[in-house]
């Protein structure tokens, strides 16, 4: 297209008056800018108008901004989706470009060099490096100065809770929804440090476990928990359909989770021991076999060769206690629900010899920081459930991630059993072991009677993860290869969604499982239409995520067709954001170079192009 004649005839006698005067191009366009902007502003407004109503012509009068209607549930149906048509992509972003004060609305062309520079290997692998050379060489102010305008308001909503309510309602025009998630997140790596008590021979249960926690970390973590419920609220506010994300670290301090995985995971291997003295001390916890179950004359002998102190008759009430079913066997799931972090310190005061299970119990003062950390979530929870929010329990590193495992399933069990799930737990498919870990706990949800819900991610931790596994001489818990993530990630996926309707099961219990399926990878969302095609499964039950900033092409296509779909909008001061702007680009350095993220790349300029083509 052309723009309209006045302004093109407006250009010409620009160019006139600076040959004619001897002005400078520069201090002549000064003057026409306002003219200039009214014309561009004019040409956009018809181009949008004809687009929407499909003619050759705009119409006479302005456009009519037409109420959001959310689409009707229904089966989905099988029909294939056009997922590379830029007009849908990006018709949330501007392209207004005042050339003379280069004063840029640039949201499509700062995609582009976002893209441009995420493709550069050595600049995403060592991006952290490059920060930190940055404060000192720049110093602070100008180094989160540049990253807000670039990096920042391309991947992130804003700074603060009022910041984000513009890009939440410009995602709600779209009908897409919003996962709110404030992003200042605790460093792997770099956590509080806590100290040994002078005098450790004073210590009541599990001396070696020891540790003085900084209590000013509680303050913080109080703080941050006031941040979430304003989250929360946020959500309500601005878009009601939306989910707020939370991370468990930053409300309670990461020794604490670390310390609370080592014991889960001891446990773990104390009912495979109770079986089998051939236990693996360096087993991944997530591949540790759960799969059989435990009568009471093996439980019996198990029990006293580790520990002292109880009778026959009250190991019989100890097993009968976890045998929920009567069956005369417990299973991993009865064991794990019957054996409380808050007890462990009691139990291990009977152990025969003070091996790993003693270390690794918890003492009175952890115990009372793990009571303080369930307060803090369930204040939030209590919020979410009065407003009808959904809230999800983000997934972190593999040292403190069976602590969250833990307590988001004991959140499920007290907050799902209403008409919707509140809390969704999040699991990373590029864990060893994933799929399997996914059907127990909804067999647990069945068993106990409460509504799943759950994100299914690929993994955040990847770069770190091995790291660690190879400093340390371990197994790495992370899949070899991409293939054996995708294959993960798509085991899971199916078996939520064959995990449909049990009316015997009751209400909560016998509820289909909800998935949101967090991918950017276009053939992973087919499939899963797909499936639901094949299992008729409702689109109420499946939402698809993506990352604010990436896969917009995916995003607003899946919106269109009546998909639930959401933007993962994070937000937080620059400064503290850092971390997560760092993460994001490393763990998805692997994918950068992938033909779906040069496919959305080139989809990016070609429409930058386009726009810009008339003008």
């Amino acid at each position: 297209m052309r723009l309209p004649v006045p302004g093109a005839r407006s250009l010409r006698i620009w160019q006139r008056s600076c040959k004619a005067r001897a002005h400078s191009p520069l201090e002549s366009w000064k003057a026409w800018t306002p003219y200039v902007c009214v014309q561009l502003q004019r040409h956009c407004f018809a181009t949008v108008a004809t687009e929407q109503t499909g003619t050759g012509e705009a119409p006479s009068k302005k456009p009519v901004v037409k109420p959001v209607v959310k689409p009707v549930v229904k089966p989905v149906v099988s029909a294939e989706k056009d997922f590379t048509d830029g007009t849908v992509a990006f018709q949330s972003k501007s392209t207004c470009i005042l050339v003379a004060v280069v004063e840029l609305q640039w949201e499509l062309f700062r995609a582009w060099c976002v893209f441009q520079i995420c493709a550069i290997g050595p600049i995403v692998r060592h991006c952290d490096t490059l920060y930190m050379y940055s404060v000192k060489v720049l110093g602070a102010r100008l180094t989160h100065l540049l990253l807000r305008k670039t990096f920042f308001e391309h991947f992130c909503a804003g700074e603060s809770s009022q910041d984000i309510v513009p890009r939440m309602r410009e995602l709600q025009k779209y009908n897409v929804g919003g996962i709110l998630d404030y992003a200042a997140e605790a460093k792997d790596g770099e956590l509080p440090e806590t100290v040994k008590p002078i005098d450790e021979e004073e210590t009541v249960g599990a001396p070696l476990s020891s540790r003085s926690y900084d209590y000013e970390s509680e303050a913080l973590c109080d703080a941050r928990a006031q941040i979430f419920r304003v989250a929360v609220r946020g959500v309500k506010d601005t878009i009601p359909d939306g989910f707020a994300a939370i991370k468990l670290s930053g409300l309670g301090n990461p020794v604490l989770l670390e310390r609370m995985s080592t014991c889960l995971a001891e446990v773990c291997r104390l009912y495979k021991r109770l079986a089998d003295d051939d236990v693996n001390p360096k087993e991944n916890y997530y591949m540790i076999d759960r799969s059989f179950k435990i009568d009471f004359e093996t439980f019996k002998k198990g029990w006293l060769k580790m520990f002292e102190g109880k009778s026959e008759e009250e190991l019989k009430t100890m097993f009968d206690a976890m045998d929920d079913n009567r069956d005369g066997y417990i299973s991993y799931l009865e064991w794990s629900s019957g054996v409380k972090l808050s007890e462990i310190n009691e139990m291990v005061r009977g152990c025969k010899h003070q091996g790993r299970l003693f270390q690794a119990a918890l003492n009175e003062e952890e115990v009372k920081l793990y009571s303080n950390m369930l307060k803090r979530v369930q204040g939030i929870l209590d919020l979410a459930q009065e407003l009808g929010v959904r809230v999800m329990i983000d997934a972190e590193w593999t040292d403190i991630q069976p602590a969250i495992d833990h307590i988001t399933i004991f959140m499920q069990r007290i907050y799902n059993r209403g008409e919707l799930p509140i809390v969704f737990n999040t699991y990373q498919t590029y864990l060893k072991g994933m799929p399997t870990r996914v059907q127990r706990d909804l067999d647990r949800s069945r068993r106990e009677g409460w509504r799943f819900g759950a994100k299914l991610v690929r993994g955040a931790y990847m770069v770190s993860e091995r790291q660690k596994a190879e400093e340390r001489g371990l197994e790495s818990p992370i899949c070899e290869t991409y293939e054996k993530t995708e294959e993960n990630f798509h085991k899971a996926i199916d078996v939520i969604l064959a995990h449909g309707e049990d009316p015997s099961a009751g209400a909560c219990g016998g509820a289909a499982a909800e998935v949101l399926v967090a991918s950017h990878n276009r053939y992973s969302i087919e499939r899963t239409i797909q499936k639901m095609a094949e299992l008729a499964v409702r689109q109420d039950r499946v939402g698809f995520g993506q990352l604010m900033g990436m896969a917009d092409h995916l995003t607003y296509t899946l919106a269109r067709y009546g998909y639930r779909s959401y933007k993962y909008v994070p937000y937080g001061p620059v400064d503290e954001v850092v971390p997560y702007l760092i993460r994001r680009t490393q763990e998805n350095s692997a994918i950068l170079g992938s033909p779906s993220v040069q496919e959305e790349r080139q989809m990016v300029g070609s429409e930058l192009l386009r726009r810009l083509r008339p003008i």
